[in-house]
């Protein structure tokens, strides 16, 4: 464990020393401004900044699994004891730096009048948030170049885009006689969109517990994707 969180805080030393650091700085800020303009009371900020938070931590994955598949960060792998030490400080990087601008874009809201909270119900935020970011970040790993292999990270991104477009269009796949594909991505869906549906109602009963596991359970098995992907990857030698 403290070998990871080392390479945690090595790796975002690394991100935030490059111009790739911009990155989720601006998105953050961009975010905050844009998705606040018209304020936004504690259920829309539990649906909305959960989902908004969550992209941006699998964005950040992203980044810092492309500062670390750079030949430079070869030597240092074959240091480790197993690879899956990289992924798992990798989403712990991400996770520590999302919390970060989650912090700031929750304090500069609350200080502008933007975003109002009721508390002590509002402390259910954090415990809904992490889950989602935990699998954002795990889902970002699989569709990394770094654990890719043979193209899988580009399939990958072919599914994603495939599932949200479904989600999106409904109303349209049960108009043309496709209720088995609107169950299928409800189904795939229905952990996040129940998790975020029960806090946002202050609802944190049997249900909310259940789609807090299976968001966890998602994260475990898209991670050991990544592990297994990454295990005997020949770094030297990559597709």
């Amino acid at each position: 464990m403290n070998r990871v969180w080392t390479l945690s805080l090595f790796l975002t030393r690394d991100l935030f020393r490059s111009l790739a650091g911009i990155v989720p700085l601006a998105v953050g800020l961009g975010f905050g401004l844009i998705a606040f303009e018209y304020g936004m009371d504690q259920a829309q900020f539990i649906t909305v900044a959960g989902i908004g938070m969550g992209a941006i931590c699998l964005l950040t994955t992203l980044l810092l699994a492309s500062r670390a598949n750079r030949a430079s960060s070869y030597l240092l792998v074959a240091r480790l004891r197993r690879r899956s030490e990289l992924l798992a400080a990798l989403v712990l990087s991400s996770l520590g730096i999302t919390a970060m601008l989650a912090s700031l874009i929750t304090a500069g809201n609350l200080l502008s009048g933007r975003l109002s909270l009721e508390f002590p119900s509002a402390l259910w935020v954090l415990p809904t948030w992490l889950p989602l970011w935990v699998l954002a970040a795990s889902l970002a790993l699989p569709l990394s170049a770094l654990a890719g292999r043979g193209g899988s990270h580009l399939a990958g991104y072919m599914l994603l885009a495939a599932l949200l477009i479904a989600n999106d269009r409904k109303a349209v796949l049960a108009a043309r006689g496709m209720d088995w594909l609107v169950r299928a991505v409800a189904a795939v869906l229905w952990p996040t969109s129940t998790l975020l549906a029960q806090a946002s109602a202050g609802h944190h009963g049997r249900l909310y517990v259940l789609a807090w596991v299976f968001n966890l359970a998602y994260a475990g098995l898209l991670f050991g994707l990544a592990t297994s992907l990454f295990a005997d990857k020949d770094l030297l030698w990559s597709e």
